[in-house]
């Protein structure tokens, strides 16, 4: 709603000698202009094409942009801070927008070209499946075979020397046989949403190695399976574990037991507020006690709804066209995996000593103002996180750009710290409206439900009966 109209209702409330009309939210900071300019050239130029005809506001688009190059390049390269402080370049973000801010066709469009490469991999690989799953059968009927041979050896005690050694040579083929089993090649899946703990885990564990808990519509995740009050703690430790890049195991009585290692996770989720004050009140909290919202790259993009008049565009011009490209050579480059299970262990991206030395100062500054009386004072977990992520970003800028080679430079790691402070700035902007009463959070689902359902008015037994 926009400031006008707020206007007209407060000073039409007060001519009819109504109660004043107060917001359900309280009005936040004014929001900084995104740092557009500390996108790499080709990033920005599409991002800017796309804005020009969507109109969805920019911070929104070039969120996408940067969830898509982080998916792109988090297989490719660690980044490292220090000698000591090495870990992946995988990102968390998250968008909050209101239905109709053209969320959908937004976040296709900039990450169609990973979409579009996993269908032409899959379907350039379908002889390779088809002949790996021959060689599947193959090997399983001759291991039956195999086993009903010892089988029926085995029920012979006759004690002859001729039958003991024909069963050491059978066990010693199965042990071969087992030991030269053929599997499936690994087809690439890059995007999971509605997914319990379980099975993310288990398609991690087996699957591609690089891959995204992403969704334009968040509340499909948070409202899902996987974020139920007994599995929510689950949820967020794996997904915890996956940004630290750090393994995870899985043992149970009743199932089978694996570890995840050498994977790389990219979250990119859009939701609505409602569904963010539902994130933050799950399990009591626990996404914040557990650190893992404070993980994520918020942003609240101010709205551009009421200015969006139509306007041609082509989008698939060069700008897009390069943009598509990059991301596709990024996605087709070697992955430095070892073993059939394909265990990621990707080269580090060092910093320069100017790096270092801007990276140092940042991290110092944000450290400062987390003092109890500091201007992040009440939001440590995130700030904490901040510096961690200007360096994820500069890893991912620098491999869009240059690929899994050479040292971050200066520049790089300025433009990266740009984009983190943004949101930060932006963290500490949400999260003020974040702590409200149950009675408002309620009162604003209920705005929503109405204007999805178009209803003008409500009354308790249409609650009742159809909310």
């Amino acid at each position: 709603m926009s400031n006008n109209v707020v206007k007209e209702l407060v000073d039409g409330a007060a001519e009819n000698n109504l109660p004043d009309i107060k917001p359900l939210i309280a009005a936040m900071d004014e929001q900084k202009p995104y740092p557009l300019d500390a996108l790499p050239p080709v990033m920005q130029r599409a991002v800017e094409t796309y804005q020009s005809y969507g109109q969805q506001p920019i911070p929104m688009v070039a969120g996408s942009a940067l969830a898509s190059a982080s998916l792109a390049t988090q297989a490719l390269v660690n980044v490292a801070r220090d000698r000591n402080l090495t870990g992946p370049v995988s990102l968390n973000l998250a968008t909050i927008a209101i239905s109709g801010e053209r969320k959908t066709s937004c976040d296709k469009r900039m990450s169609r070209p990973m979409r579009i490469w996993q269908e032409q991999y899959v379907e350039s690989h379908a002889l390779d499946v088809s002949c790996a799953k021959a060689d599947i059968l193959a090997y399983q009927a001759e291991k039956e075979g195999l086993l009903a041979k010892i089988k029926q050896g085995s029920g012979h005690k006759n004690g002859k020397t001729s039958s003991a050694q024909n069963m050491e040579t059978l066990k010693s083929m199965l042990v071969d046989l087992e030991r030269n089993a053929p599997s499936p090649p690994i087809m690439p899946s890059l995007f999971y949403e509605d997914c319990t703990p379980e099975a993310l885990a288990a398609q991690l564990a087996f699957g591609w190695p690089s891959a995204s808990v992403w969704s334009d519509e968040a509340g499909i995740v948070v409202g899902g399976h996987g974020m139920g009050e007994d599995s929510a703690m689950r949820y967020f430790a794996l997904l915890n574990r996956m940004w630290d890049g750090s393994s995870f195991e899985k043992h149970r009585v009743a199932s089978k037991s694996f570890t995840i290692t050498g994977r790389r996770v990219t979250t990119s989720l859009m939701m609505q507020h409602s569904v963010l004050l539902r994130l933050l009140g799950t399990g009591g909290n626990i996404s914040r006690d557990i650190g893992f919202l404070a993980r994520f790259l918020l942003s609240w993009p101010t709205s551009t709804m009421g200015t969006r008049f139509y306007r041609e565009a082509d989008l698939n011009g060069l700008e897009m066209a390069a943009w598509d490209d990059r991301i596709s050579t990024l996605l087709s480059s070697p992955l430095p995996v070892i073993g059939k299970e394909l265990i990621l262990q990707p080269p580090t991206l060092f910093l320069t000593d100017s790096a270092k030395q801007d990276w140092i100062h940042f991290h110092d500054g944000v450290e400062k103002e987390m003092g109890r009386f500091g201007e992040f004072g009440n939001m440590t977990d995130f700030a904490a996180k901040t510096a961690e992520n200007a360096a994820r970003i500069a890893g991912i800028l620098w491999a869009f750009q240059q690929g899994p080679e050479g040292e971050i430079n200066a520049a790089t790691m300025k433009a990266s710290i740009a984009i983190a402070s943004w949101h930060l700035n932006e963290a500490k902007r949400i999260l003020s409206t974040a702590e409200l009463p149950q009675a408002v959070v309620d009162a604003m689902q209920l705005i929503e439900w109405m204007q999805q359902k178009r209803m003008t008015e409500v009354n308790p037994r249409d609650i009742l009966n159809r909310g």
